[in-house]
């Protein structure tokens, strides 16, 4: 049985061959009503695109590199949302297109920062997607001054203008310390991610700057940074809770840290909504199952990881990086009141 080929479509539908070979390219030239109908015949034909002859042609390889930091064998503590929750959404985002996501999975910053050198020189993709950005990134400058394109997942401080997808810490963090204010809250702690990410800096400078407008001191034993595991933040409520004043409201970076949080209050044995209050912010919503739910500020991983994949789609056909840039405001969950509890 003799192979479907671009002419088998163009006799299944009456298009030219141009406009189905266009059309199968996913060219902007062609209207979405039409390449419906070339992608319908296709399937019904078993037309398969021969990529390898494409790649020859072109000198692209239709592959996206998405460089993320994965747990290692001997890492048992959850930290949240997970790489392959990001590469969903990224390939859902670049299904329509033919270009599909490598990952490209990394232990650490220094390993990932040698992986897009060796993508970068040897062209091994088309474009990048890189997670875990720094106030002022070296990979960021590699794939800048190679013209190489690329979306960062985070933002950086001291970079030149690059596309990226965050979500809106610094509103986050304002409102959310704001929120605990008017309930009465004085003694606030920041649960924050590593010091050296970009947007634990971020979150830093927004709570310092929430709490100068509340006029109330900033108190460097009310903030903590580190791996966002439930350790971290079980570890953080013991030592806290023990201070001469403890926080009456804890923001947690994730869920993770939160529920290692209730953990702390456990052993403490603090009430939630009694001695103090757990907030989260966080793109899963598991902390809804918590007993009692907490208050969360909650982004649906979905919606930032097809955004990445729709922006290096348009990065890669040249669009500018500062029309690529996006800080999605996370929806507030009030499953709390928050408010402090008067003491008797």
């Amino acid at each position: 049985m003799q192979r479907p080929t671009i002419k088998t479509i163009a006799q299944e539908t009456g298009l030219s061959i141009a406009t189905i070979s266009k059309a199968l390219k996913n060219s902007p030239q062609v209207r979405p009503e039409t390449r419906a109908i070339v992608v319908a015949a296709a399937e019904r034909v078993g037309y398969e695109l021969n990529m390898h002859g494409v790649q020859l042609r072109t000198g692209k390889t239709y592959q996206v590199a998405a460089i993320m930091t994965a747990p290692g064998p001997k890492q048992q503590e959850w930290e949240g949302v997970e790489y392959a929750q990001l590469l969903s959404g990224i390939s859902w985002a670049l299904e329509e297109s033919p270009y599909r996501v490598s990952l490209y999975a990394v232990r650490n910053f220094e390993e990932s920062l040698a992986t897009i050198r060796q993508i970068v020189s040897l062209k091994k993709a088309d474009g990048i997607i890189v997670s875990g950005t720094r106030a002022d990134d070296p990979r960021i400058r590699i794939m800048q001054d190679a013209d190489f394109p690329f979306v960062t997942y985070g933002t950086t401080i001291h970079n030149d203008p690059h596309a990226y997808v965050d979500a809106d810490n610094e509103q986050m963090i304002r409102r959310s310390v704001a929120r605990l204010v008017e309930r009465g809250h004085r003694r606030i702690a920041l649960i924050n991610p590593m010091a050296d990410l970009s947007y634990a800096i971020t979150r830093l400078d927004a709570y310092r700057g929430a709490l100068d407008i509340a006029g109330l001191p900033f108190d460097p034993e009310l903030v903590v940074h580190d791996r966002l595991t439930p350790a971290f933040g079980r570890e953080s409520v013991l030592t806290m809770s023990r201070l001469a004043d403890p926080p009456t409201a804890y923001i947690c970076a994730n869920e993770a840290s939160a529920l290692g949080a209730f953990s702390g209050f456990h052993e403490r044995g603090l009430v939630h909504g009694r001695d103090a209050v757990i907030n989260a912010t966080d793109d899963l919503n598991v902390s809804q199952y918590f007993a009692p739910p907490i208050t969360t500020y909650f982004l649906p991983i979905n919606e930032p990881s097809e955004l990445l994949g729709t922006y290096i789609l348009r990065r890669m056909e040249g669009e500018p990086p500062q029309a690529l840039q996006a800080l999605i405001m996370p929806k507030l969950i009030e499953r709390s009141d928050d408010r402090v509890i008067p003491k008797r």
